[in-house]
């Protein structure tokens, strides 16, 4: 967790949840080590080695986005929500942090960690269902509103076929079992799929999950906070995320 920012205090998350259905792959959690970004800067030593410079500058193109063809580029932090106005990053989701990126190899040894239990045949299948050779990267941020409110985003960009199917199996799943309460539409989103875990009328404590879809990139939002949950704030965030993720002139 990084150490210049506050963390708001959270509400303690039940124990024994179902975790996210789709976010690493119906019901498996990856976790993550975070990494950094280093920025470096040149000097510029007068006004005419500045103007070529600021030339070059103007006519660049953006530093991340979504091709026409819905493959993403950039670094997966920056294709994060940044935080919004009103919060802050949230606490840390477990080894995962509050501001994670994961690179493929990263992500694949802690598949493996995480899942070495299985025997090799199986720990092989599972691979080879969740397409984990086509995994570029995993990225999760956490957001907090000072309500206790706490919101996690995680992007995985992945084959843009495997992202579709993962979403499409979270919205399967969840409308299948008939336990979920049903979450909040998305404007202008209509494959994303909210769901509110169930709970007892006397939990103090709320969960809702969303998935969707955006080219080659699989979104999963963990929301939580005390009941009722503030559903609205969650799926504005997801709006705001999807959003950013937005392909120019084609649709998924």
């Amino acid at each position: 967790m990084t150490d210049d920012h506050a963390v708001a205090p959270a509400p303690q998350r039940r124990t024994g949840r179902l975790p996210g259905l789709v976010a690493l792959g119906a019901a498996f959690v990856l976790s993550a080590v975070g990494v950094g970004t280093a920025v470096g800067y040149y000097g510029l030593r007068d006004n005419r080695a500045a103007q070529p410079v600021a030339k070059a500058a103007a006519h660049a193109g953006p530093a991340y986005g979504a091709h026409s063809d819905g493959d993403h580029f950039g670094s997966l932090s920056d294709l994060l929500l940044p935080l919004p106005g009103g919060y802050d990053y949230g606490p840390d989701d477990a080894d995962l942090g509050d501001n994670t990126v994961l690179t493929h190899d990263q992500y694949v040894k802690k598949f493996n960690s995480d899942f070495a239990v299985l025997r090799t045949s199986e720990r092989d299948k599972l691979r080879t269902d969740l397409d984990l050779d086509h995994v570029l990267g995993y990225a999760l941020r956490t957001y907090t509103d000072g309500n206790a409110l706490v919101v996690e985003v995680s992007l995985v960009q992945e084959n843009q076929q495997t992202a579709k199917s993962m979403a499409t199996l979270g919205k399967f799943l969840a409308d299948s079992t008939g336990a979920f309460r049903a979450g909040p539409s998305i404007p202008g989103h209509p494959e994303a799929h909210c769901y509110l875990l169930p709970a007892s009328p006397n939990d103090p404590l709320d969960q809702m999950d969303c998935d969707d879809y955006v080219g080659d990139m699989l979104v999963h939002v963990d929301a939580y906070g005390p009941a009722p949950l503030d559903q609205q704030s969650v799926a504005s965030l997801l709006e705001l995320q999807l959003s950013r993720l937005a392909i120019p002139a084609a649709q998924i």
